[in-house]
């Protein structure tokens, strides 16, 4: 018994493990926000994605590839399937300039679903481009 509270008192005196200590509390907090940064960064890059789809979409539909604003808006759709489910498409032809406004919620472009629920749940990511009619 007497040995066992040597022990004990010497475990309880040592320094050795307070190194340890610090990366428990720090490890977590640098994940997470590793993690944050990649679901923002992949939201960004997502956004580049949809606004090329929408210029090319717009100028497939001013050189006369696409005859309507609605297979316009379905080409657009079908090419950004794989990002959400919940696409939003409205492609209109005002005064010899086609407009389309793209929208898709923040939330479902990230990755890791775990995170950010709660900050962007309500966030819908926007694009919108202009193209003039060429036929």
């Amino acid at each position: 018994m007497k040995k066992l509270n040597h022990y004990f008192r010497d475990f309880v005196r040592s320094e050795s493990g307070s190194q340890t200590i610090e990366a428990v509390i720090w490890v977590p907090i640098f994940v997470f926000f590793l993690a944050f940064m990649v679901n923002v960064a992949m939201v960004f890059f997502n956004e580049s994605q949809m606004l090329r789809v929408v210029q090319d979409a717009n100028r497939a539909f001013s050189l006369g590839w696409f005859t309507t604003d609605i297979e316009t808006e379905q080409h657009i759709t079908q090419e950004l399937a794989y990002l959400s489910p919940n696409v939003t498409v409205d492609t209109v032809v005002d005064g010899g300039i086609i407009k389309t406004q793209l929208s898709i919620p923040a939330f479902d472009m990230m990755p890791l679903k775990g995170l950010g629920k709660q900050f962007f749940s309500t966030t819908q990511i926007t694009v919108q481009a202009e193209h003039v009619v060429e036929f």
